[in-house]
This record gives structure tokens, C-alpha cells and sequence, in this order.
């Protein structure tokens, strides 16, 4: 069970995840990153034998998951964290790269049409 100020905590640290990648239009956190937060919370209260979920239990939990997005989930080109690179494989960045060499591509064909 999780006390109120827990699920508040982990509801603002989800958020804050969340908004990390609004500017850059990535995504940094999925509902998937906020089940985890709650499974680990709850087991390590287990460990404390604690009934209830506390703070310090999700602190510990979100610093988890942020260290295995950081392993997992940094894009080698930038130093940001993209969930693409776990859900595809392929950082958004590259796609990005990928989409401009495309229509690079697609313009030399039609100014070669035109010639």
C-alpha cells in the first residue's frame, strides 16, 4: 500500500521524467517507467518488512530507473535519454538523420527529372 505523500512522489518524479524530452519532442518516460517505480517501491518496502510504501522507498526506486534509462536508453550521439533506442532500436536523432538524407535524396532525383 502506498501512502498519500509516495503516490505523490512518485506522480511528480513520473511528470518530471516525463517533461525531460518535451523540448526535444523524445519521449523519456512511458506508463511502462511508472509501473516499474510502483513494482520497485513496493519491493523494497518488502525488504524494509514494511507495510506501507514510504518516500525513501520511492526515491530509491526512481533513482533505479533513471540509472538503468541511463544505461539502457542514452543516445551515443547526443548524451540524451530516448526511450526509441529500447522501443525500436534506433534513436529518434538517427531517424531524424535517416528522414533528411531521404529527402535529400528525393530532391537530387527530381532536379535530375527536370534536367
Amino acid at each position: 500500500m502506498l501512502t498519500e505523500a509516495a503516490s505523490n512522489q512518485l506522480i511528480n518524479e513520473y511528470l518530471a521524467m516525463r517533461n525531460t524530452g518535451n523540448a526535444k519532442k523524445t519521449i523519456t518516460a512511458t506508463p511502462r517507467q511508472l509501473e516499474s517505480m510502483i513494482r520497485i517501491a513496493e519491493a523494497i518496502a518488502k525488504m524494509r518488512l514494511a507495510v506501507e510504501v514510504e518516500t525513501r522507498d520511492v526515491t530509491e526506486a526512481v533513482n533505479l530507473i533513471k540509472q538503468a534509462m541511463r544505461q539502457s536508453a542514452t543516445d551515443p550521439k547526443t548524451g540524451e535519454i530516448d526511450m526509441d533506442l529500447i522501443t525500436t532500436g534506433v534513436s529518434s536523432s538517427s531517424i531524424a538523420r535517416i528522414k533528411k538524407i531521404c529527402e535529400f535524396i528525393k530532391g537530387v532525383q527530381v532536379r535530375q527529372r527536370h534536367s
